[in-house]
């Protein structure tokens, strides 16, 4: 029985919660307070299929940042019979639009094209368009053609000439012809530059031809496999080209030239020299031959970004071809390649889906360093993890996300997309380690079988999440809805307190894990399998998992005697950030004999900070040891590795 005050603390509790509620629904970055609309971008539709655009521009001095265009459109509608195009268009001014001879009424404003089609075009018709437009381009810097003027007092030709190059990521390629600048549409392109004598022209694909008259050239390159809008390109300028590639190179039989500064042509061997070889890698362990005509590697003054994936043509900044030792730009070099598969073979569908290009890329980046350390398997295993556990170290260092102030790695909460590349949850360094996790997971022979089945399936399409995680279920027969739901879905990872102590009496190891991170209802308890290594004086180990879904979880387990060290998940199988307690001599000794480089750059980082001389000295003492690893010195030194973004 409840009587009238019970009742009305009930609904003074209830109106509580309500304006507890109301006011947490008035600061909820997922939804504009002004308007109620959601803060979220969704793909846009698609109403015709783009089939093949042909671009001629024409620029008639090189000392201006101008050009004219002629732009032909070959489009079949989708769904239903279609009266209207409509296309980005935020630099172009369009000055006609025809086809078949026939002017068709257009209107250019507000960064779109509206093309009227005197009668609807019907399902299964194809329409060519032709549109002519001019450019003023001279304001544009790092986004869409940026053009840079030479200097005449450099002493590099490339630098005393003018140069041009073009950014179409994210969606900017709207900014120097008309088109649909979102990832949801691929087609097949050939673009036509008429310039002066004396410049060199690079494009997507194949040069089909070079023809010269009157003091000008006009360069000729076709594209004939279909890909994004934003993965067109060009560039235009005075280069030095060296050709790593060949049939004497460990890939032959590819083109793989580089474009770099005169003056930089002794760079190109120590530089590039790798790529003949991580092309081959790459091949293997994808199980996909390399996709494109060829591989140009151009780089360009005034570039914006790290490096740029475009279709068989990346292009990187200036200083990318300057002096430095052997394999010193490995990463970025491994980063742009793999791109060539993921992001450009197969395209993340909308940016909410970006980690699926820019984590594949810089987890790339891990399987090379893996590949170039060679046969040798601990080696092999080191160079991996290093990798690895920079992009674990960057992530710790910046991401106490949670939701739903922090939109996670795939989320389409933005409204500038160049925002999905550089927010808290990176695609980047967070998309790199959850593939390593998976891999640890799954093992090398369901993992990459599973990868083998998700490019056999999607190549040359738009990619989501659901489609890649569907592969390893395939390949692996494992249930990975909750793995990506709690990696990719939401944002933050777990910061883990591990408390461990060995009861000598009992030969007991207990193990306390607790998690710091915030939980509430948006934010629930991760679940984890913390792997425990054990290992004893006479050099034998065993490991225990231990599961976690709550809070705090607790094991206990008989050991067969005391332990020298006991190491939390040394191979990174869990992505959090630890903070372990245990016996200083446990860490004494991983730091000198741990099993993998995470565990004894743990050890150190911990050692280093202790408030007892005798653990900050050997934690210098290692740090300071011949040949060990910088990443063990970084530790020493409580320096966090940071990671800069290419595109």
């Amino acid at each position: 029985m409840r009587t009238v005050g019970t009742w009305l603390a009930m609904l003074a509790a209830l109106l509580g919660i309500v304006q507890r509620l109301s006011a947490q629904d008035a600061t909820d970055p997922r939804v504009d307070p002004a308007t109620g609309r959601q803060a979220a971008t969704w793909p846009p539709d698609r109403p015709f299929d783009h089939l093949h655009m042909r671009l001629a521009v024409t620029i008639p001095d090189m000392g201006k940042a101008e050009l004219t265009g002629v732009q032909t459109l070959t489009l079949t509608p989708i769904g239903r019979p279609r009266s209207e195009l409509v296309l980005d268009n935020r630099g172009p001014a369009v000055s006609s639009v025809t086809a078949s001879g026939i002017d068709l009424p257009f209107a250019a404003e507000g960064g779109k094209l509206r093309i009227t089609f005197p009668a609807a075009i019907g399902l299964g018709q194809t329409v060519v368009l032709t549109i002519h437009y001019t450019l003023d381009f001279s304001k544009n810097r790092g986004e869409g053609l940026t053009w840079s003027r030479g200097r005449d007092d450099a002493t590099s030709l490339t630098r005393q000439a003018p140069q041009i190059h073009a950014q179409g990521q994210a969606q900017l390629n709207s900014l120097w012809f008309p088109c649909h600048d979102f990832p949801n549409e691929a087609l097949t392109t050939e673009l036509i530059v008429d310039v002066e004598d004396g410049y060199d022209v690079v494009s997507n694909g194949s040069l089909a031809s070079r023809v010269s008259a009157n003091g000008r050239t006009v360069w000729h390159w076709v594209q004939d496999k279909p890909h994004a809008y934003y993965l067109v390109t060009v560039a235009v300028g005075k280069f030095a080209i060296g050709e790593v590639g060949g049939d004497e190179s460990a890939r032959p039989g590819l083109a793989m030239p580089v474009y770099v500064n005169h003056g930089f042509e002794e760079n190109v061997a120590p530089i590039f020299g790798g790529t003949p070889k991580m092309v081959a890698t790459f091949e293997r362990l994808f199980d996909e031959p390399y996709p494109w005509a060829k591989y140009a590697q151009v780089c360009v003054r005034s570039f914006a970004a790290g490096g740029m994936e475009n279709t068989s043509c990346t292009l990187l900044t200036e200083g990318t071809g300057g002096a430095g030792e052997a394999g010193s730009r490995d990463d970025l070099i491994s980063h742009e390649l793999a791109h060539q598969w993921f992001g450009d073979l197969m395209t993340c569908k909308g940016w909410a889906h970006l980690w699926l290009n820019e984590g594949w890329a810089s987890y790339a980046e891990c399987l090379w360093e893996e590949a170039k350390a060679g046969d040798d398997p601990a080696a092999a295993r080191r160079a991996y993890q290093r990798a690895v556990l920079g992009y674990v170290r960057a992530q710790r260092s910046r991401n106490r996300s949670s939701a739903p102030d922090v939109p996670p790695v795939v989320s389409n909460r933005y409204t500038d997309p160049d925002g999905v590349f550089s927010k808290r949850d990176d695609p980047y360094a967070k998309g790199a380690v959850i593939l390593h996790m998976l891999r640890e997971r799954l093992g090398d022979h369901a993992f990459f079988k599973g990868v083998h089945d998700y490019i056999d399936k999607y190549k040359f399409s738009f990619v989501e999440t659901d489609q890649f995680r569907r592969s390893l279920e395939r390949a692996s027969g494992e249930s990975l809805e909750r793995f990506f739901e709690q990696w990719c879905m939401r944002p933050g990872l777990p910061r883990l307190g591990v408390d461990l102590d060995w009861d000598e009496s009992a030969s007991t190891l207990t193990v306390h894990l607790e998690q710091s991170q915030t939980i509430d209802r948006l934010n629930p308890a991760y679940a984890l399998a913390l792997p425990i290594r054990v290992r004893y004086e006479d050099g034998t180990t065993e490991w225990h998992d231990l599961f976690m879904e709550t809070r705090e979880a607790t094991g206990t387990y008989r050991l067969k005697g005391k332990p020298s060290q006991v190491n939390v998940d040394p191979n990174i199988t869990c992505f959090s950030a630890v903070e372990v307690r245990k016996p200083l001599a446990w860490w004494m000794e991983e730091a000198v004999n741990g099993p993998t480089l995470a565990a004894r750059v743990q050890a150190v980082e911990a050692l280093a900070v202790m408030d007892d001389e005798a653990a900050r000295m050997l934690a210098a003492k290692v740090a300071g040891e011949a040949g060990v690893d910088p990443m063990i010195r970084e530790a020493a030194a409580g320096l966090v590795v940071t990671v800069t973004p290419s595109r």
